[in-house]
């Protein structure tokens, strides 16, 4: 309906379209499918391609704009765009107004060229990071929910049930203050304004960061409910989970660009996205040390998510500057 009302955005709307009906026909057989490897498979298959027809929407139409570029470049050195109309002396002003009218009438054609006809739907953007945000916002308060737990008369108190869902509510808190403040930086340009490359990878990323976060927060709760039979593919879910969302972290810091002169900060933007691959690496890596119970395992991610966000916090102060002031 859009497309044959808006003309002007006609291509990108009818290509959007086709893009969401054959994801609807990949994901769509999933309600009636049972075998693993057949959900899987389709899961797979529709995430690839959802990625990929993204970023080839986006390289195609650079390679597009390029191309009426050049076009336009040729033509104004052939001399078979906007000629100038040369003012003769008996003119009267209201002619002059007129051809400077023209004139630039022509060059705003000349500028524009037939990219009108093929443009996208503007984005607002300051609401797209509201509601992205939202969502985030969302899935960890999931990990909060998760490690809530009834007390029974023999756990009230300063039991391992109580430690792991601290520890639990402090990771959840460290993870949505780091997401907060992922660009690293205190002056940055965001991904989204910075580039098309880097404004769709920021959003990309946000798919693998929510759905390791979703399996933390399935972990937690059987971590915190059953903290004496923790079974090795949780501990994997638990830390393989963290650690992805870690390093999404990071990469997210990684898309935006960093405007803060060299020095200006007590640590620079690097030292600090590379404290997030490390501490990422390092929770995906808990899970090899059988010997750890739950509430080490989560005490240990608390405390790195913890450091995390002191270190950070501190790295952003400039030089100079004094830590408190009184």
């Amino acid at each position: 309906m859009y497309a044959h009302a808006l003309p002007r955005f006609r291509v990108a709307l009818l290509v959007q379209s086709v893009h969401q009906v054959i994801c609807f026909f990949i994901y769509f057989p999933l309600i009636f499918v049972r075998s693993t490897t057949a959900i899987v498979t389709l899961a797979s298959l529709g995430i690839a391609f959802d990625l990929l027809a993204r970023y080839t929407v986006g390289i195609a139409t650079v390679v597009t704009k390029r191309r009426e570029k050049k076009r336009q470049i040729d033509e104004e050195v052939n001399g078979t765009t906007c000629k100038e109309e040369e003012e003769s002396p008996s003119d009267s002003d209201s002619d002059g107004d007129k051809v400077i009218k023209e004139e630039a009438q022509c060059q705003f054609d000349k500028h524009r060229g037939d990219t009108m006809s093929t443009s996208m739907p503007a984005l607002n953007i300051e609401h797209f990071l509201e509601r992205t945000a939202a969502f985030v916002v969302i899935v960890l308060g999931e990990m909060v929910l998760s490690i809530m737990y009834h007390a029974t008369g023999s756990q009230i108190g300063f039991k391992r049930i109580y430690g792991n869902a601290i520890c639990g509510l402090m990771i959840a808190f460290n993870l949505c203050w780091l997401y907060f403040d992922a660009e690293c930086s205190r002056k940055f340009l965001h991904a989204i304004r910075r580039h098309w490359f880097s404004g769709l990878t920021f959003t990309t990323l946000h798919f693998p960061l929510c759905a390791s976060l979703i399996l933390v927060s399935a972990a937690m709760s059987q971590m915190t409910q059953h903290s004496d039979d923790v079974s090795s593919a949780l501990r994997w879910y638990f830390g393989g989970g963290l650690g992805c969302a870690m390093l999404c972290l990071a990469a997210l810091g990684l898309t935006h660009r960093g405007l803060d002169p060299s020095g200006m900060t007590r640590l620079s933007r690097s030292i600090q996205l590379g404290f997030r691959l490390i501490a990422g690496v390092v929770m995906t890596c808990l899970p090899l040390a059988k010997h750890l119970k739950s509430l080490h395992l989560m005490g240990i991610c608390a405390g790195v998510t913890s450091f995390l966000v002191i270190e950070e916090t501190y790295g952003k102060i400039c030089r100079g500057e004094p830590i408190a002031k009184l």
